[in-house]
């Protein structure tokens, strides 16, 4: 399996290749390392690879505390801490910084005007309470020991705020302006198709690897993982039918945000 594992690296190594791999799974890629809270993705336009490096290790960062006691001759104690890498890295087989073009819906946030006003023009309570949206007036009035209009008016002032919020232009998928361009680094590893286990140990070892690593800030949501991981499966030798299908690798896969591609 060796030489079939070598041949797949030699496929994903290359520039062409891969991106021919990965942009179909690009939408993914994005929503596997970013949060969208305020964008929607509506479609991509195009993937490109800036660079990719063959064989990058990567060596997970350790850190050790504890104290140290003594009884005699006097009562000592010393805390310590240790930070440092792993002695052994673990290994992504082609690590490749990709820029997405996405056409996204974005959500600009903001407030478009707030207005306060005196509420005194009130002869009951229920002409007082019309003029809130969420006030719980029986709650409010039993709170402060209130209990009619006169009660009401005679606690304090009120003033009611209206806040209204910026409603966003329709959206329109053809406008320059909703073209975004989102950076992230996808890290591939050559799986054999008849050790599934393995290929998803690996990923999950480069995913813990890379856990603690600082995030790069990203003008398109929230950067939430420094990888987008993806596993390149070579082809079968021979028709094993005990092995598992593409379907179901792909399903096994995705329900753990991996993205699996399969080399011809």
């Amino acid at each position: 399996m060796g030489v079939v594992q070598d041949k797949g690296l030699k496929q994903i190594a290359d520039p062409t290749t891969l991106t021919t791999l990965l942009t179909p799974h690009a939408q993914l890629l994005v929503e596997r390392t970013h949060t969208l809270d305020y964008e929607r993705i509506v479609s991509v336009k195009q993937l490109r690879i800036l660079r990719s490096t063959l064989g990058e290790p990567l060596f997970a960062p350790r850190r050790r505390q504890g104290a140290w006691n003594q009884v005699t001759p006097a009562p000592t104690r010393t805390e310590f801490s240790w930070e440092g890498e792993a002695t052994a890295p673990v290994w992504i087989d082609v690590s490749a910084d990709l820029e997405i073009d996405v056409v996204a819906e974005t959500d600009p946030g903001g407030i478009d005007s707030v207005v306060t006003r005196a509420v005194d023009s009130y002869r009951t309570l229920d002409e007082f309470r019309a003029q809130f949206s969420y006030l719980n007036l029986d709650e409010f009035m039993a709170s402060h020991g209130l209990r009619t209009v006169e009660d009401l008016r005679d606690a304090g002032e009120y003033l009611r705020t209206e806040v209204r919020l910026r409603h966003p232009p329709p959206f329109d998928p053809t406008d320059p302006h909703n073209v975004r361009t989102v950076l992230l680094t996808a890290a591939v590893l050559v799986a054999d198709p008849t050790d599934v286990v393995a290929a998803l140990r690996s990923a999950r070892r480069v995913a813990a690897a890379a856990r603690d690593r600082p995030l790069p800030p990203s003008t398109f949501g929230v950067r939430s993982a420094p990888y987008a991981h993806a596993a390149a499966f070579t082809p079968l030798p021979q028709p094993l039918a005990q092995a598992l299908s593409q379907a179901e690798i792909t399903a096994v896969f995705g329900s753990a945000g991996i993205t699996p591609l399969f080399l011809t």
